[in-house]
């Protein structure tokens, strides 16, 4: 530093007079005068006076601006100025910046807890309130300036600070900046836990070289961005549940179905395990089947319910069977559940996805995964009738799949998936398709009754659950032929029951029947209703009883006209009976006339006039 700092600096304040200061003034008036490369210059400033380039530059278009000269006007011929060195003093030393590790406007400021009365410094206060995760670097400076209202804040000689004395908004918000790119504490308290494990945790990533083919399968499904015509013709978008396997990125195996579940989980595993969509490109350009049988050591699927279904864990063996018959077929496959929506724990599998849904795009229906890439051809695909049935798409979808299937990849050195899984796998797991499918079956506990099990509203009977009857029985079923049930009582096998009918009956069909009936019979209630809208239940009642009570037969009208002769029996009582009859009537009158009178005395004064008036 060739300056002092004895130098008298008349607009600035003498403690601020250090000897950063002093060399930022000397390093930019080097630039000011200097005649040359100002690029070349600034960078020996930058590096020798310890100054940083842009804050060279900083200063340099406030100079501009505070002597009101273009951008790129020569600052030599401001340099003779008379006020420039004052200026420059007072710009560098006034830009002397504070958020760069701590807030030094707030030095010697100390804040008075209010739960527990501790002075802790300002710096610290505004940490503890900027780790929370609903407050921003705007209300944590409000709460200490509502501190020092309140008479909280204490200087370093021990007399209460002011709003004044506080650092400006604009330097605490940069100072919490800074403290949130720097300390990962404040990201982990202010971030929620799905968005720090994604975005900022660190992971350790799997060397898949060091697996085998066919060791580690990964399962997901995903909703593919096309509208095709299901079976009712009706647009509709198909889902693709598929397998994986982690070491050679091969799809061993998919399922194609209308929506997602333990269903279509189990028929992707079913060809998976069984290799029967597995097709090779041979060397006379045409795909051959290859039915490699392989149960794989690991398999990892999503966290969804229809992969935490019973169901789907008893398709991988998870849970343990009681009989001896099936304690062969226990833990085939150890089950791993990838963390909820984390993509990076299945990334094949994601990328796997998007490689298809780039296959295809250029078929008709394609809709993108959002609305601002929907393409503008959908409409007039829709319109014209270039939407693809469901048959064709699924072909389309095969063909994909094997063409993904034996293309390079240029993760395997140059081969194909399928080329690297037979060429590379030493041991594989097979197992009896015919294990494979009773683990694929479905089960329902179900009373035996009569030597009969009631299942899909049918009876399934078989002589040997005579000896089980009253109990619980666990009803094993093969969801694609609901003829025969197998029964087991206790983990133990105990028939084989069967229904004719059911026969060939799969359990989708079935139930779409049985939501059809119901659908049916819904529709004649509806109908029913409005033919009783007119007429009550009660009304109804009503009118039938009528009926009832005037089911007569009418009389001839020539009986009512015959003329039938009378006959007056004498006893000598009549005139004592007309008497009697007489005095009858006018008591009856009387008390007529009285319950009238209680009745609008009620109503009205009683008076003589209208106790006449009644009787009148």
């Amino acid at each position: 530093m060739n300056s002092s700092p004895t130098i008298d600096f008349p607009l600035v304040a003498q403690e601020r007079i250090t000897q950063e200061a002093i060399g930022r003034i000397d390093g930019l008036m080097k630039l000011v005068r200097a005649n040359g490369d100002a690029g070349r210059l600034l960078a020996e400033i930058s590096a020798s006076e310890g100054i940083s380039r842009g804050a060279i530059r900083r200063y340099l278009m406030e100079l501009r601006k505070l002597f009101h000269l273009p951008a790129r006007a020569d600052l030599r011929t401001i340099a003779e100025h008379p006020q420039l060195r004052t200026a420059v003093e007072y710009l560098v030393c006034r830009q002397d910046r504070s958020d760069k590790n701590t807030l030094r406007s707030a030095a010697g400021l100390t804040v008075i807890v209010p739960s527990s009365g501790e002075e802790i410094p300002v710096e610290a206060f505004l940490k503890s309130l900027y780790a929370n995760p609903g407050a921003n670097a705007s209300s944590c400076y409000l709460a200490l300036k509502a501190r020092a209202m309140k008479k909280c804040v204490l200087k370093a000689d021990g007399s209460f600070a002011t709003a004044e004395d506080l650092p400006a908004q604009c330097s605490v918000v940069r100072f919490l900046r800074k403290i949130r790119l720097e300390s990962v504490a404040v990201r982990r308290s202010r971030s929620r836990r799905h968005d720090w494990e994604t975005k900022q945790e660190p992971y350790v990533t799997r060397d898949v070289t060091r697996l085998k083919p066919g060791e580690v399968w990964i399962g997901d499904h995903t909703e593919l961005d096309f509208m095709i015509f299901n079976e009712r013709g009706q647009l509709d978008r198909r889902w693709v549940t598929a397998f994986i396997d982690m070491r050679t990125s091969l799809i061993v195996g998919y399922h194609l179905n209308w929506q997602p579940n333990s269903d279509t989980i189990a028929l992707a595993y079913h060809n998976a395990v069984l290799g029967r969509q597995l097709r090779a490109l041979t060397s006379a350009h045409a795909f051959e089947s290859i039915n490699l049988v392989n149960v794989p050591e690991e398999a990892m699927i999503d966290n969804g319910k229809d992969y935490r279904s019973k169901y789907t864990r008893r398709i991988f063996g998870k849970i343990d069977f009681q009989d001896e018959a099936r304690l062969a077929i226990t833990r085939t496959t150890r089950l791993h559940y990838t963390l909820p929506y984390h993509g990076q724990s299945k990334a094949q599998m994601e990328r796997w996805f998007r490689t298809i849904q780039t296959m295809l795009k250029y078929l008709p229906g394609f809709k993108g995964n959002q609305y601002q890439n929907k393409p503008d051809s959908l409409a007039d695909d829709v319109k014209r009738g270039a939407i693809l049935p469901v048959k064709e798409f699924d072909a389309m979808v095969a063909v994909a799949v094997n063409s993904y299937n034996n293309r390079v990849h240029r993760s395997l050195s140059g081969q194909s998936p399928l080329q690297c899984y037979l060429t590379n796998y030493s041991a594989i797991r097979t197992i009896d398709p015919r294990v494979l499918d009773f683990l694929l079956m479905r089960v329902s506990s179900k009373p035996v009754r009569r030597c009969q099990i009631h299942l899909f509203g049918h009876d399934y009977y078989a002589d040997a659950l005579l000896s089980v009857n009253g109990r619980r029985a666990d009803v094993y079923y093969d969801p694609l032929d609901l003829g025969f049930v197998s029964v087991y009582v206790e983990g133990k096998f105990v028939a084989l029951a069967c229904n004719k009918e059911m026969i060939g009956q799969d359990e989708r069909g079935w139930l779409r029947i049985l939501k059809e009936r119901k659908a049916s019979e819904h529709s004649m209630q509806e109908e029913i209703r409005e033919m009783k809208k007119g007429i009550s239940n009660d009304e109804a009642r009503m009118l039938s009883l009528e009926g009832e009570l005037l089911n007569m037969t009418p009389v001839a009208d020539e009986l009512l006209e015959k003329k039938v002769p009378t006959i007056t029996l004498l006893t000598g009582l009549e005139e004592e009976a007309k008497k009697v009859g007489e005095a009858e009537e006018d008591q009856a009158l009387i008390l007529e006339i009285e319950r009238k009178a209680k009745r609008r005395a009620k109503q009205q004064p009683l008076t003589v006039a209208g106790i006449i008036g009644n009787i009148k």
